[in-house]
């Protein structure tokens, strides 16, 4: 499905997959005198490629015609398809250095990312079970991908000639570690990618830590700094990766921040009671939580737990094996 922006020269591609969150909007900048440029491709199914195939006829093209690929961020709903375009047209691809790995080396990432989280879940108390099955699950995931090279590293600040138009890129980590989103001062438009969503609050992914560092990224700390950032700026639309378009970014972060500081005072009531683990935190908060939903509810506690760590509240031990939370002493 093909919808209408505010630049005449950039479509919004809306395509399906096969994950919970739904569709994923992908943008098509076709100015005359520039590379085609496909912003995300989707996931790689057979439904996501026929449903771009036959927008971009819809558009006057095809997938042989696309001259660039711009990488928001290495999650498979927003790269599956790169690699395939790739070979079709020669397209050169374009991402943040964060994303460098994830993309060039998918299947060996997606190997050490899995070893990761099994140990993750595990010193956050995961039963061997549940673990068991989030690790068969999210392994599925591989075959939505595939590792495509990276031409062009984007830094924060660089420009990006796009639909007639020059866009800043703004680097703006916590819901992936490489998330870029690409703004146009002149009409105030943002591509907000998952970094800002109207309908759904972005999970900060825990992430393990980028190549040459031995700590992990906050990621909901690191969020929290990209919003407050997008926030300041004097933005008009949002148009993100998933849903409707943004008219009142700032509102929309403030509602973030708000959700994030509620569940903040819930947590540290629950530790405040007594001493407990991650899993037994996810639980207080999440009684419902299935097999699939673990890992996000997890990574969703560990978040805030940093937040408190980071505020000198609270301390960890470790206690065979497992990480215990408590009030820090003072």
């Amino acid at each position: 499905m093909i919808l209408e922006t505010p630049l005449p020269h950039l479509s919004a591609i809306e395509l399906p997959t096969p994950f919970p969150v739904g569709p994923v909007t992908v943008y098509l900048a076709h100015a005359p005198g520039e590379p085609l440029t496909l912003i995300d491709t989707g996931p790689r199914t057979t439904e996501t490629e026929v449903a771009l195939t036959s927008a971009l006829a819809e558009l006057g093209h095809t997938p042989a015609d696309v001259g660039q690929i711009l990488i928001t961020h290495a999650h498979e709903d927003h790269f599956g398809l790169a690699a395939d375009l790739v070979a079709a047209s020669g397209a050169q691809v374009l991402s943040h250095g964060g994303n460098h790995m994830a993309l060039e080396q998918y299947e060996s990432d997606q190997e050490q990312r899995h070893r990761f989280y099994a140990d993750l879940l595990q010193k956050a108390g995961v039963p061997l079970e549940i673990r068991t099955f989030v690790g068969q699950a999210t392994g599925g995931m591989r075959r939505f991908a595939r590792s495509v090279a990276v031409d062009v590293i984007l830094n924060d600040g660089d420009v990006v000639p796009l639909a007639g138009h020059d866009w800043q890129v703004l680097y703006t980590p916590g819901h992936a570690t490489g998330l870029v989103c690409l703004y146009e001062p002149r009409n105030r438009l943002l591509i907000s990618s998952d970094h800002l969503l109207a309908d759904i609050s972005s999970n900060p992914v825990v992430e393990p830590p980028l190549p040459g560092q031995r700590e992990r990224p906050r990621s909901l700390a690191l969020y929290q700094q990209s919003l407050l950032r997008i926030a300041a700026m004097d933005v008009a639309q949002a148009l993100p990766g998933h849903g409707p378009v943004i008219r009142d970014v700032a509102g929309l972060v403030r509602q973030r921040l708000e959700f994030h500081r509620k569940r903040l005072d819930r947590i540290w009531q629950v530790v405040r009671r007594k001493a407990c683990t991650t899993w037994e935190i996810a639980l207080a908060l999440f009684p419902d939580c299935g097999p699939l939903d673990t890992f996000l509810a997890v990574s969703e506690v560990i978040g805030h737990l940093d937040l408190l760590e980071m505020e000198g509240r609270i301390s960890g031990e470790m206690i065979d094996g497992v990480q215990t939370w408590r009030v820090a002493q003072r």
